[in-house]
Order: structure tokens, then C-alpha cells, then sequence
């Protein structure tokens, strides 16, 4: 039996990489469409969808990292694993914050239970717009934790994904 290890797609990682950050720097400027009316377009897009493609292209770059990292743990992968710092964590919540390492965010993005936005106030509340910080919430062996994510070093060195 011949044994295989899953091949990540560095080129679908970067894409995503990419559909993430342009939300967040596209995020004032849809909001700023926004004209308070229930249905109208900018406010379905900016109100219904951006979060919902924030967590789903999150989770898909998460999981796709954390796979080829375990591989170049296991050098079975032919580049060096890459692991900054892409934030802070609190572990468990209230104790002095540390790096969060890109591993370890993937980790937290995997095993979220509650995210929360940073948000830039309008001139009205439906139109605030979202800043590139996402707060991570969850628990780990009965401890609960909080990681405070970087959205532009998150899509910049996830780019350095192990082939």
C-alpha cells in the first residue's frame, strides 16, 4: 500500500488569502453605500454576506495551512514550515497576552466557538464598517481562550504556505 499526503493548492490558498482581505478593505466603502433601507442592495451584500464569506474563507485557508504545516512537521513537504506572529492570544482570558503564531491561529480559527468584529462607527449604525481585527473566542481542556487575529498578516504570511 502506497501512502500519500494531501497537496495543498498554494495558488486556492492565496485566492482566498486575497477574497479575505479585500472584504475587510472593501468593508467602508460598501457600508458607506448603505443607506439604511431594508433590501437595498449595498445593504444585503454589506448586512448578510460579508461576515458569513469572512468565516467561510477563514475556515477553508485554516484548515488547508494547518494540513500542509503538519506535513512539513513531518518533512514530507519540500519547503521549511513558516510560523509567525499574526496576533495575540489569551490563554486562558485575562492572563497577559502572547504571540499568536499562524499555527496556532488556524488552530483557533478551527476550534472557534464565538467571533467578534472590530468595528469603525459610521455616521449612522448601519453603516459601520469593518477594521482587518477579528476577536476568536473558545475553550481549550476547560480553559477559555481568546485570540485577537491580524486579518492583513494573517492573508500576507499564510502566502508561505509548505508545498
Amino acid at each position: 500500500m502506497s501512502h500519500y499526503f494531501i497537496r495543498i493548492d498554494k495558488s486556492r490558498v492565496r485566492l482566498w488569502s486575497f477574497r479575505l482581505l479585500t472584504i475587510f478593505l472593501a468593508s467602508e466603502n460598501l457600508h458607506g453605500l448603505c443607506n439604511g433601507e431594508y433590501d437595498f442592495g449595498a445593504d444585503i451584500l454589506a448586512n448578510e454576506y460579508e461576515k458569513a464569506e469572512i468565516e467561510h474563507l477563514m475556515l477553508q485557508i485554516a484548515t488547508l495551512f494547518r494540513s500542509a504545516d503538519t506535513c512539513a512537521i513531518e518533512k514530507r513537504t519540500i519547503d521549511t514550515r513558516w510560523n509567525p506572529t499574526v496576533g495575540e492570544l489569551e490563554q486562558p482570558i485575562g492572563s497577559p497576552s502572547s504571540e499568536l503564531s499562524l499555527r496556532e491561529a488556524c488552530n483557533k480559527i478551527i476550534h472557534v466557538r464565538e467571533i467578534e468584529y472590530e468595528l469603525v462607527d459610521g455616521d449612522y449604525d448601519w453603516n459601520r464598517f469593518l477594521k482587518p481585527i477579528v476577536y476568536l473566542y473558545g475553550e481549550k481542556h476547560g480553559k477559555q481562550w481568546k485570540a485577537i487575529l491580524d486579518i492583513k498578516k494573517f492573508c500576507f504570511e499564510v502566502c508561505h504556505i509548505p508545498q
